[in-house]
């Protein structure tokens, strides 16, 4: 028999409320631990009196190196990863994943390389679909994923991206009640699925183990990924395919870590900004030339006037096609 005793929860926007309502039916009793990633960022966070005033279980932000047991829920603090290191926990100021830190994945993963058929992962509401690759690693450990329904969820974008890596997809009103049976143990594995699992946690942990020490380019990364054309939003170092995951994943060699809808997005958000510079400095190039065709006019000399004027002209119309950009943006 194998017992479910270690339950990861990722969560974003809507995710206090799904949160309170969540520990708020969880028995006194629970037979598991609970783990809990919301992204506050570097904010300062309320969240375990909250979660410890909705229900019966004591809620804490981790502390570092601490020993995790069953009926007690551990919060991320902010700007803090929360990772799982055999009976303890820990806490990483690392590299950003899919731009969050405390990041939903980190915690999954290692959930998932140190518990195997332990771990239950489950994805509440919240936007984009940080968690998403997490719950793969979880299910491909053996583990059990649960997702919010996502036409039940504030936000859906993050349940709706988990979903293909979810054994159960359940209102917010179920997933407690299947919480507890399912930390009622499981059958035994057979000796094929132990084998798939032990080879899918020795992969997580070659990237979890890139990802603490930044050591891509000692070689772990290039084990499990293949360098692409593209490059880190926040290092602008190299970005590595991700080959082993069925999600399209990317992974820089100092830890920051994206999948293709968090890059995208953090790209639209770089295009923006390029445009933007580059839109003022259109705009001041045709101000200046307008002041200085007006300097030469008064001057007498048409001929520069003229070709001042043609400048401005240019950069207007140029900044005319970039402000149709933005605004179609």
């Amino acid at each position: 028999m194998i017992y479910r005793d270690f339950i990861a929860i990722g969560t974003s926007s809507g995710g206090v409320d799904a949160l309170r309502s969540l520990v708020s039916q969880f028995p006194p009793d629970l037979q598991a631990t609970v783990a809990i990633v919301l992204h506050v960022g570097s904010h300062f966070s309320h969240l375990p009196s909250l979660l410890s005033n909705a229900g019966p279980l004591r809620a804490v932000h981790a502390e570092d190196g601490e020993t995790w047991t069953p009926g007690r829920i551990y919060i991320a603090p902010p700007d803090r990863h929360l990772i799982v290191e055999g009976t303890r926990l820990r806490l990483v100021h690392g590299a950003k994943e899919n731009f969050a830190r405390p990041a939903i994945d980190p915690l999954f993963r290692s959930v998932a390389a140190e518990l195997g058929p332990r771990g239950i992962g489950v994805i509440l509401t919240g936007m984009l679909d940080d968690g998403a690759a997490g719950l793969e690693a979880i299910q491909a450990c053996g583990g059990t994923g649960i997702v919010q329904d996502p036409s039940d969820a504030a936000a859906s974008e993050m349940p709706l991206n988990a979903a293909p890596f979810a054994d159960y997809i359940l209102p917010l009103a179920g997933v407690a009640h299947r919480l507890v049976e399912l930390t009622g143990g499981a059958p035994r594995a057979s000796a094929a699925e132990s084998a798939s699992w032990r080879g899918a946690a020795e992969r997580i942990n070659i990237e979890q183990r890139a990802w603490r020490e930044g050591n891509g380019l000692a070689g772990d990364l290039s084990r499990i990924a293949t360098p692409s054309t593209f490059t880190c939003p926040e290092c602008n170092g190299t970005l590595w395919r991700l080959d082993y995951s069925r999600l399209l994943r990317y992974r820089c060699h100092t830890g920051h870590a994206y999948t293709a809808a968090s890059l995208t997005r953090g790209r639209s958000s770089d295009v923006e900004r390029s445009l933007r510079d580059a839109l003022r400095a259109l705009r001041e190039r045709e101000s200046m030339s307008r002041a200085q065709g007006e300097h030469y006019r008064l001057r007498g000399d048409f001929d520069a006037q003229q070709r001042e004027e043609e400048t401005a002209r240019r950069a207007g119309d140029a900044a005319g096609v970039l402000q149709s950009m933005l605004l179609e943006g």
